[in-house]
């Protein structure tokens, strides 16, 4: 009934949100039902203080009828008689507060009155009777047993008034708070409450003043509320206009990605290919394949002619924590073999596994172009072979790198016979010829394993790398002798005849210098020349490790 009478107010805003509970529809219940325990435990109290004063009250009055009775029941007792006793019994009977009186003396006088109710018994109040004539003589006594059903009447109906008094002036102060709370919060709340759900995310709106809440907590709370509105409006414009300038950068970055120039590739910790852009295919040579398809793959088996490079980048890479890069062959492609630069740096995912971040750019045409100039700064230009510092630096790595296996080298210095005839004869185009000749002449009587080099003018050497033994040395160099003195054909039909010295040196141990080799050889050498030239010379070791000079000519 109190609800019904506390919530018609809140009628219209169901409208609104018909399933919300509303905090003042809580509060009144929780008003309500602590208002009933609260009487509840007043009016039980009540009653049991009542109880105990009527009980008290009725003490004091049987105390005063035993005092308006005492002598005429001491007659009685004193006189035994019982039609007296009973006089004063029934007296007693009559009155509320009296259920039981008994009348007793020592001489077998026992007279008892007793209502017919049926009620709990209380505490008997017993009177002695003494002697009417004053000499303190105890004659009897008298009883009497209140009457509970009065006390219970009494008590039930303080406590009802009790409790009704105290019930209404709770349920009227609760009715009042609830009451000032609807309208000085509730309803306000409401308002406000109402007002939130109707702004949109991204408007700029705030919340009408309280005019009576201006200086309390509400009107503090909406001018709170309407401050975060506008910060919030504030961090929505940036926040729109930073995800706007993202999706630009996003957009510049994906063009970047897609259109540069160089190939972008992502790896995981196996080496396989997670993600690259279109460029890559191009750059390694695969247009046939999407990067798509391309995903899942060895990248080092897929693209490089030495995938071991890679690995190793990718295992100093994470060694060092840095970004490393090498130059790397790509795998021939039918008839070219391209190379790229390629930069590799370790990256950690969320997860805490590795990835590896690389770019690779093409540099087939930089490559070429080196490999040119040291071509061109290694070879003689004339002849195509090596030039005298970088046979030297060749032989150099040879000894310094030398494989205890492998036979020591032997070297051949040649000079050639009657070549200054010709070069001055025929002229320097002429002595050319001859040169180039020459060169190709020495090529097929040696492996392309082998050093040929000019030395400059028309001295030659040449490096036999782990030949198998002295005498096949100088089959070679009998070889040698014979194809240069083929005759050589020159313009205009003029033929020419030349010779060739040879002198022949091996490597004692491969400690020894590259320097006495030299010596050796060209000691060997001017012997043949000393001894008719056209033919070589070879310096030998006995056991006693001994030179010997030993000129051959053929």
């Amino acid at each position: 009934v109190w609800l019904k009478l506390l919530m018609p107010l809140s009628n219209h805003a169901e409208r609104y949100w018909p399933k919300t509970h509303y905090l003042y529809h809580k509060l009144a219940k929780s008003v309500i039902s602590v208002a009933v325990i609260f009487a509840t435990i007043t009016s039980v109290i009540f009653f049991i203080i009542e109880f105990e004063r009527s009980s008290e009250k009725t003490q004091v009055m049987i105390e005063q009828l035993l005092d308006t009775v005492e002598k005429t029941a001491a007659i009685a007792a004193y006189s035994n008689n019982k039609t007296i006793g009973e006089d004063v019994l029934t007296g007693l009977i009559r009155n509320d507060i009296v259920h039981q009186a008994r009348l007793s003396n020592d001489q077998g006088l026992l007279v008892e009155k007793k209502r017919a109710t049926d009620v709990p018994l209380q505490a008997e109040i017993i009177r002695r009777l003494y002697s009417p004539f004053g000499d303190a003589e105890y004659i009897g006594q008298l009883s009497i047993v209140p009457e509970a059903q009065f006390n219970l009447q009494e008590a039930r109906h303080s406590a009802l008034l009790s409790a009704v008094n105290s019930t209404a002036l709770i349920v009227i102060t609760a009715f009042i708070v609830l009451l000032i709370v609807k309208s000085s919060l509730s309803q306000p709340l409401m308002k406000v409450s109402n007002r939130l759900h109707e702004i949109t995310a991204g408007e700029q709106q705030c919340l009408d003043p309280l005019p009576k809440n201006k200086d309390d907590e509400l009107g503090r709370l909406v001018n709170d509320i309407n401050h975060l509105l506008i910060t919030l409006h504030e961090k929505f414009i940036a926040e729109h206009q930073l995800r706007e300038e993202i999706e630009q950068f996003e957009r510049q970055l994906r063009t970047l990605f897609e259109a540069t120039s160089a190939g972008i590739f992502l790896l995981d910790e196996a080496g396989l290919l997670v993600t690259a852009n279109p460029t890559l295919n191009k750059i390694i040579a695969l247009p046939e394949l999407s990067p798509e398809e391309l995903t899942g793959r060895d990248f080092a088996e897929l693209a490089f002619a030495q995938p071991e490079l890679l690995r190793d980048l990718m295992r100093l890479s994470s060694q060092l924590k840095q970004t490393v890069s090498n130059d790397l062959q790509l795998k021939n492609r039918g008839q070219t073999s391209g190379w790229v630069h390629c930069l590799l740096s370790e990256q950690k995912t969320h997860d805490l596994k590795a990835s590896y971040e690389g770019v690779v750019y093409d540099i087939t045409e930089r490559i070429a172009e080196e490999t040119q100039i040291r071509h061109q700064r290694d070879h003689d230009s004339l002849t195509g072979l090596l030039r005298r510092d970088a046979a030297e630096r060749r032989l150099m790595r040879l000894i310094n790198k030398h494989d205890e296996k492998e036979r020591e080298p032997i070297i051949f210095l040649l000079d050639l016979d009657r070549f200054k005839y010709v070069n001055d004869t025929f002229g320097h185009d002429a002595g050319d010829q001859v040169l180039i000749e020459t060169a190709r002449r020495f090529r097929s009587c040696v492996r392309n394993s082998d050093i040929l080099c000019r030395l400059g003018g028309d001295e030659f050497l040449i490096v036999l790398l782990n030949c198998c033994s002295l005498d096949k040395a100088k089959d070679i160099a009998t070889c040698l002798i014979k194809e240069i003195a083929k005759p050589i054909a020159l313009e205009n039909g003029i033929c020419v005849q030349i010779g060739v010295s040879i002198g022949i040196a091996a490597l004692e141990n491969w400690d020894m210098e590259l320097e006495k080799l030299h010596k050796n050889a060209d000691n060997a050498m001017y012997h043949v020349k000393q001894q008719g030239r056209n033919g070589y010379g070879v310096i030998e070791m006995n056991g006693d490790i001994t030179v010997k000079i030993i000129t051959e000519p053929v």
